[in-house]
């Protein structure tokens, strides 16, 4: 059964624009207008002799039909509108009103249909209908909204459920309940109701752009949850290509599937991470995983101007609401940012007029995590600023970091394989953690379209804009081809510990923490690469500049999150160039510098895995550091015997003659700060050369390095 007022008062018509009162809305917006004048007293003259001020308010008068009582040939005023008394000017009213209520209405009427339809599908009372269109209506026609604004500039929630009942003959005390914070009006976000006292166009809020939908004639159920809801597209990938999230696959798959047949309400996960690491794409893939309709918010409105975060809130309780009778559904709430600010200002308008501050906003918000019927999926690229009381309500999280290499391998060849680029490139963009699939996806996005058809092309064009997107972004580049080493030999390691018993005893026990420390050059990360192949693990390798920030405590966040993203790949965690976190907090001048260490130090404490520190500048670490390591190994240059057994492998390698090679030897074994990295660099000299190796010319090369070596007693030059 419809509501009174939609009985008594269907007068409003179809095809009204927004700004313009149409001619088949006048006649409700007079009766109401003329309602609300005679329940405020509008009508009450000012001073004996004068006429009250709406009689000469000309949008008044226009809005109502009223003629002008100043007229003194008024027919239809007739002899009253000579006397402007109480009584005669409330009689001018109630006799207009009378027509209107006679005037014939419009069978079928846009806006009352779409409410009445709104209502079914997320069930609305009268008294919430009610709210609802007459909200609208303030929103939709400026005339009659600034006629009654500027008569109420002071309007409580108490008066504006009084005029309610007064225009629609609803109970005063159903309107309290429609507009009280806990409403369902309130708390699926339809209606803002402002708190205190405040003018009344300020009092009702609709939601942003709904009651421009509902002005619009003959919208279907379908039609009008398609306005603030979607249906997500369909994944292009499976689970299996994310195996580094295993375990949390597992959980969450269990957990969604089982709430969905349970119809658990207050479900909420929350994804966060860099953009581009395939957050949506897991989401979209989880959802068809179990079988279960994906839907989101929408992010514009009809005009396509960009929701903000106070209405996207909205728009989330409105779709919790529009899928409670879904029995299959999740929602997803992608850069949900602006949705959870630093301060809860964007919320103050959720609180009841008892007041409560920020307290009450933060309440609201918990409650809706804390009831959603539909499951929900929340994506942020970055949680830092969002409040612990609120991230403490998500029932679980996944943090998305960078996937391990061997993922990275298969992602880049999912989106790049169709152009058949070589191996060794698709292993070098592997190689760059700071790559996302979101770049390389937009990559071959370009490539198939610039490209013509020719791979060539296309190979150039994702060089190009991978370089292009990384120079944008302030990453890492990648190198254009892979760093020339040595053919690599634990024999050229001479270290004081025999590094074979650590390896054996690593694939036993698969943990443990090691300081490698010595000259530059002398093997110490290409240990830790050997130490992660021979075991069968990843490697995570970082730097100073993959951590330090300007940012005061991001560094120590960059720390935690290098823990953590080797703990789930369970990799090998190398941090090189370690002093310049574990310099001595003695000798620190800035509190960061102390935290840094402090923190470095608590992460080692609770990492159950591989970890592995290198430095040149053994010291100036801090004392207290090392006793943090299990071992501390030692890379010495090498030994003479190592200098000329190394010298006869790389000139081999490198393609050499070694013919007259035995008259090098003394002097090979003479060259005392000689590394294998000299070998290494010396390597990549003749491969820019492409000359002939000869014995010689290695042997000058490698003499030239150890001259340039602080320390070196020889003079710095590059005479043999």
């Amino acid at each position: 059964m419809q509501p009174q007022y939609f009985r008594k008062r269907r007068r409003w018509g179809k095809g009204s624009r927004i700004g313009k009162v149409a001619s088949e809305y006048r006649t409700l917006l007079a009766s109401w207008l003329i309602e609300i004048a005679l329940h405020l007293d509008w009508h009450r003259p000012p001073k004996p002799g004068r006429w009250p001020d709406i009689f000469s308010d000309c949008e008044f008068l226009a809005l109502t039909g009223i003629h002008d009582p100043y007229e003194e040939d008024d027919e239809e005023n007739g002899e009253a509108a000579q006397v402007p008394t109480t009584k005669n000017c409330k009689k001018i009213l109630e006799k207009r009103l009378a027509v209107l209520h006679k005037t014939k209405a419009p069978e079928q009427l846009a806006l009352f249909d779409n409410i009445e339809l709104l209502a079914e599908m997320v069930g609305l009372n009268e008294a919430d209908q009610c709210v609802l269109a007459f909200a609208s209506a303030l929103d939709l026609f400026p005339q009659f909204k600034g006629t009654i604004s500027s008569r109420c500039e002071k309007t409580t929630n108490q008066l504006i459920c009084q005029i309610l009942s007064r225009i629609t003959g609803v109970p005063e005390s159903d309107f309290r309940a429609s507009i009280s914070g806990d409403s369902l009006l309130v708390s699926t976000g339809l209606i803002r109701v402002a708190k205190g006292v405040v003018d009344l166009e300020d009092k009702l809020d609709v939601f942003e752009g709904l009651s421009s939908i509902l002005i619009n004639p003959h919208l279907s159920s379908e039609e009008l949850s398609a306005r603030f809801l979607k249906k997500a597209s369909p994944p292009t990938l499976t689970l299996d290509n994310f195996p580094h999230l295993r375990c949390d696959v597992a959980v969450t798959r269990d957990y969604l599937a089982n709430v969905l047949d349970e119809r658990t309400a207050g479900v909420n996960i929350l994804l966060h991470g860099k953009p581009g690491v395939g957050k949506t794409e897991f989401v979209q893939t989880l959802a068809a995983e179990i079988g279960a309709d994906l839907y989101e918010i929408a992010f514009s409105d009809e005009e396509g101007d960009p929701i903000k975060g106070t209405a996207r809130l909205r728009a989330f309780n409105f779709c919790q609401r529009l899928l409670a009778r879904t029995s299959n559904a999740i929602l997803m709430f992608d850069e949900i940012e602006d949705v959870f600010p630093a301060d809860f200002g964007m919320f103050s308008f959720f609180m009841d007029e008892g007041g409560g501050g920020k307290s009450s906003g933060k309440a609201w918000v918990n409650r809706t995590m804390e009831r959603n019927p539909v499951p929900a999926i929340w994506i942020s690229n970055r949680v830092g600023h969002i409040d612990p009381a609120y991230l403490r309500r998500f029932d679980y999280s996944i943090a998305f970091s960078v996937p391990p290499v061997a993922v990275r391998l298969n992602i880049a060849e999912y989106h790049l394989g169709c152009f058949d680029p070589p191996r060794s490139m698709i292993e070098r963009i592997a190689g760059n953690d700071d790559i996302t699939p979101g770049q390389l996806d937009r990559a071959a996005k370009v490539a198939k379209i610039a490209s013509g058809g020719n791979n060539a092309r296309a190979i150039q064009l994702i060089e190009q804009t991978l370089d292009r997107s990384v120079t944008l972004l302030g990453q890492k580049r990648t190198p254009n081809r892979n760093v020339l080493r040595t053919g690599y030999n634990l024999d050229f390691l001479n270290t004081d510990i025999d590094i074979s018993i650590i390896i054996s005893g690593l694939k036993r026990r698969p943990r443990g923490t090691f300081c490698f420390y010595g000259a530059a050059g002398t093997g110490k990360s290409e240990l830790a690469r050997h130490i992660a192949d021979e075991i069968g693990k990843p490697l995570i390798l970082k730097r100073a500049s993959d951590i330090l920030s300007k940012w005061v405590g991001e560094s120590e966040k960059n720390i935690a999150a290098m823990f953590s993203e080797a703990r789930d790949q369970d990799a090998v965690l190398v941090l090189d160039e370690a002093d310049s976190f574990l310099s001595d907090r003695r000798d620190a001048q800035r509190s960061w510098e102390v935290t840094q260490v402090n923190e470095l130090l608590t992460q080692m404490e609770a990492f159950d895995g591989i970890f592995v520190c290198t430095t040149n500048l053994m010291e100036k670490l801090d004392q207290a550091s090392l006793r943090r390591f299990a071992f501390k190994v030692r890379f010495n240059h090498l030994n003479p015997e190592q200098r000329w057994q190394m010298f006869c492998q790389e000139l081999k390698r490198l393609g050499g003659c070694d013919d007259g090679i035995d008259e090098w030897e003394s002097k090979i074994r003479g060259l005392e700060k000689l590394t294998p990295g000299d070998f290494a660099v010396a390597a990549r000299q003749f491969e820019l050369w492409d000359v002939t190796v000869s014995p010689g010319k290695l042997y000058e090369q490698l003499q030239k390095e150890c001259e340039v070596k602080e320390g070196s007693k020889r003079p710095i030059g590059f005479g043999s």
